[in-house]
């Protein structure tokens, strides 16, 4: 999955397992930076919350 692309878009994800989530891509992590060695974006949602999902945490992915 090529995460990289939604940086800065507005988005819906469908989580793996935690539902549905809206808003702002503000921040993409590339493997090599993050612990896990997956790449991951944070996302703003529509409430001010930052969540973060990495490669592997996302079903489904649009830009809106």
């Amino acid at each position: 999955m090529n995460l990289e692309y939604y940086y800065w878009k507005k988005v819906n994800i469908e989580s793996v397992s935690n539902g549905t989530f809206s808003g702002f891509v503000n921040e993409y992590i590339e493997p090599e930076d993050n612990d896990s060695g997956k790449e991951s974006i944070i996302l703003k949602t529509e409430d001010g919350n930052l969540v973060e999902f990495e490669e592997t945490d996302i079903k489904k992915i649009e830009v809106i």
